[in-house]
């Protein structure tokens, strides 16, 4: 069980780290792999779920720092949206009645399972005589809720200081400073737009260099040696599919109110998914299957692996001779190719993907076609018109909402139907236009995506 708080960060990416566990809630013995449910005291409802990080004899070792739940699913994210999408209940949980002070020479936080109704049942002690009175619990238990209300649970450095990378590159770095000295860019761009203070040391890169390297690897920039031992980055891809999504760092006011990022519309890339045949061909640079590259990436891949291998004739430089595992990717028996279609090969062997970038959430991955925003005007009994709106799902739509926005509109009735994956809605009379308006000017869905209302 974790604070009502921290719930925000695992929606957001975050896994739950080990000091972000109410202590009284810790099982009595649990394994490293151990499946695990994450729940709050707000609700009592699951709103995660994953696998333990280490097992008990660890996480006392460590202090009970680090890494606690790898986490593998949360509430509201995809696998939810595919579903019912219920929200969670408010109904919370009995008060714990346990012990949580420790003395110097405690090594175990908590014994028991933690769900006792009361400190006689043995949560903290093998016997009454181990637990304190209840004033005394019941001081100590105040105290730990009151740093509670503090606690956050940080992301894994590596992730802060990537998510640091593309926010400065998004928010921040302008083109104007080409070329840039990787320690500037670090310095003035990265460090202020990491969601919490890091260091590049802290982190699996060790140095900026490398940090930048990885970057450079996803196509996001191009490194370029100065002389010996000076990096600059001197291309950026401003609109890389990874930059998708991200606003300037939150900002709090004297009056402790949050500064709102701009509103963004919603952007859908088309990229392609690293699987099949391509996969033999990106796997040598790095790339696991399923990873998504943008068409200008593989399109650099493969003009440098042609380039790097000496593939191009030395009598004809519009082609391309073929060796083995290009042959094999593109399926042709053909000697040689054009350099065109060696592109349009290599990303037909790719599987096709369209990247939503929502903003304030996690881009959404749809992979093969993705179908525009549909209408459909129905005749019922007694004559009357019913718009069919569908697809709209896709682009992270609640159903429910845009029904009763539409409801509000039309001034007549609307529903929200789902059978199976499908959801559709349903709004008494010819609601195309009104709908098409709705969903282009509030809900930002670009206009090509939104079918024309007829």
């Amino acid at each position: 069980m974790m604070p009502y708080m921290v719930l925000d960060k695992l929606l957001h990416g975050a896994h739950l780290m080990l000091p972000g566990i109410i202590p009284q809630s810790f099982p009595a013995s649990w394994h490293a792999g151990d499946v695990v449910a994450v729940c709050t005291p707000k609700s009592g409802a699951v709103v995660a779920v994953g696998v333990w990080n280490c097992s008990k004899e660890e996480a006392v070792s460590n202090g009970f720092k680090g890494k606690g739940v790898h986490v593998y699913h949360t509430y509201q994210d995809n696998l939810w949206a595919s579903g019912s999408k219920e929200k969670l209940p408010i109904k919370p949980l009995p008060d714990y009645k346990v012990d949580t002070g420790f003395t110097e020479g405690d090594t175990d936080p908590v014994e028991g399972d933690g769900t006792g109704d009361d400190v006689g049942d043995g949560a903290c002690g093998d016997n009454v005589g181990d637990t304190p009175n209840a004033n005394e619990a019941e001081e100590n238990l105040e105290n730990v809720t009151s740093e509670l209300q503090d606690l956050e649970v940080a992301k894994a450095p590596d992730d802060v200081i990537l998510e640091g990378c593309y926010r400065a590159i998004k928010t921040s770095l302008d083109k104007g400073e080409l070329p840039i000295l990787i320690s500037s860019f670090y310095s003035k761009h990265v460090k202020p737009n990491c969601e919490s203070p890091v260091d590049v040391k802290q982190t699996r890169f060790k140095k900026v260099g490398i940090l930048l390297k990885e970057l450079e690897k996803n196509g996001v920039l191009v490194l370029k040696e100065q002389k010996k031992g000076v990096l600059v980055i001197s291309e950026v891809d401003f609109k890389h599919v990874l930059l998708r999504g991200y606003t300037k760092v939150t900002k709090v006011t004297e009056d402790n109110e949050e500064d709102e990022g701009e509103e963004e519309d919603i952007a859908v890339v088309e990229a392609f998914t690293c699987n099949g045949d391509a996969l033999k061909f990106f796997s040598p640079l790095g790339y696991k299957k399923g990873d998504i590259l943008e068409r200008k990436t593989i399109r650099s891949i493969v003009s440098s692996y042609i380039r790097d291998n000496n593939l191009v004739p030395e009598n004809d430089k519009k082609l391309v001779q073929l060796d083995p595992l290009l042959s094999s990717v593109m399926r042709t028996r053909s000697v040689t190719a054009g350099w065109n279609e060696c592109m349009q090969r290599v990303e037909a062997a790719c599987g096709r993907c369209f990247v939503i970038s929502l903003p304030g959430k996690f881009p959404i991955t749809v992979k093969g076609k993705l179908p525009p925003i549909e209408f459909k005007v129905e005749k019922r009994t007694g004559n009357k018109k019913v718009t069919i709106i569908s697809n709209f799902a896709v682009f992270g739509i609640e159903g429910k909402e845009l029904a009763h926005k539409l409801q509000l509109l039309m001034s007549s009735s609307a529903s929200h139907e789902t059978t199976g994956p499908i959801e559709t809605v349903l709004v008494q009379g010819d609601a195309r236009r009104t709908a098409a308006k709705l969903l282009i000017e509030e809900y930002r869905i670009p206009r090509k995506y939104v079918s024309s209302p007829k």
